[in-house]
């Protein structure tokens, strides 16, 4: 029977449901193999990136986040040390939408294992809605 494990965490104040559920509209899923190509991505990475699902599948995810064209992914079912850490220090990386449009987002890293074969669970905040968040956190 395969089970899905996820190893690191969520987005500070999204829960694995949720994003799984995909109720955070502000939340792009995106799932690439350990090569970087899009194998899956949701409804809210269509709405945020402004491509269908069907353009998407099996192309670079350097389509949509530019700084990651010719960057080791994933090594060993793990990801790259640099990515993860430049992730959880919440460096912004320009994203680019299908018109052109480049904006600031936010990353986040969880790998999915099934069954030895790892996958890379790509989620995507744009920056604003980040610091919305934040901003809202904190008049709380």
């Amino acid at each position: 029977m395969p089970t899905n494990q996820v190893l690191s965490a969520a987005p500070p104040g999204c829960s694995r449901s949720v994003i799984a559920g995909g109720a955070r509209e502000d939340l792009a899923v995106l799932t690439l193999d350990d090569r970087g190509m899009i194998c899956d991505f949701d409804r809210a990475s269509e709405t945020l990136f402004r491509y269908r699902r069907s353009e998407l599948v099996w192309q670079h995810v350097s389509i949509l986040l530019p700084q990651l064209a010719g960057l080791e992914l994933m090594s060993n079912g793990q990801p790259n040390p640099r990515l993860r850490f430049l992730c959880r220090i919440g460096r912004h990386f320009q994203a680019v939408t299908q018109d052109g449009e480049h904006f600031a987002s936010e990353l986040f890293l969880n790998v999915l294992d099934n069954m030895g074969r790892s996958r890379l669970l790509l989620i995507v905040r744009p920056a604003e809605a980040a610091s919305d968040a934040g901003q809202l956190a904190s008049e709380g």
